[in-house]
């Protein structure tokens, strides 16, 4: 009995670990303008098996160099041409090739962020009106060789000139981890936490 106790805790703690970033995706989609760094983006990531859910959320700025909606045809070119290289997620992340890691899905977005009303920007003094723009991509990854998953390091820092830092949150059957990607530092060491 002791040991069907243990296994449905099991599948219960795989079940939010797998739950968990859809409502952080929710949540984001919802969320309305708090501090904004520029330079700074967050990365979620959930491993369990041979599957890894990533989540990217980065201002405008860092990637496309404005954080206003984009208005011209040359800012919605740049727009597009981001997304399509954060869709690229193993090119953006990558995973050991002895992983043999493939993309399942990848949707990139580039959305609005409102003030909430009676707050100000030194953009832009109209409360409730769109100010920033950010990205959010949600990635899922099967990999053959889920073990070989020893770390991770990104081209992320090279492909978008205003990233300079992403706060990384993992997620595992083992716990929690937090760390932090630089331009200086482009690696993540996922040692152990398989």
């Amino acid at each position: 009995m002791a040991k069907a106790t243990s296994t449905a805790k099991s599948a219960l703690a795989s079940l939010a670990i797998l739950v968990a970033l859809p409502a952080l995706a929710e949540e984001a989609a919802h969320r309305q303008l708090g501090p904004h760094v520029h330079g700074q983006g967050t990365l979620d990531i959930a491993i369990e098996g041979n599957k890894i859910e990533m989540e990217l959320i980065a201002p405008g700025m860092d990637i496309v160099g404005f954080e206003h909606v984009a208005s011209t045809d040359d800012q919605k070119a740049a727009v597009e041409k981001a997304k399509a290289k954060l869709a690229d997620v193993l090119n953006v992340f990558k995973l050991p090739d002895a992983a043999k890691c493939k993309t399942e899905t990848a949707n990139v977005e580039n959305r609005k962020e409102t003030h909430q009303p009676g707050e100000k920007d030194d953009d832009d003094d109209k409360p409730g009106e769109p100010q920033h723009s950010e990205f959010h991509a949600t990635y899922t990854i099967t990999c053959g060789a889920p073990d070989s998953v020893t770390g991770m390091e990104t081209a992320y820092f090279t492909d978008f000139a205003g990233g300079q830092l992403l706060n990384v949150n993992v997620t595992t059957t083992k716990g929690q981890t937090q760390a932090q990607m630089t331009r200086a530092k482009p690696t993540l060491d996922l040692t152990g936490v398989m």
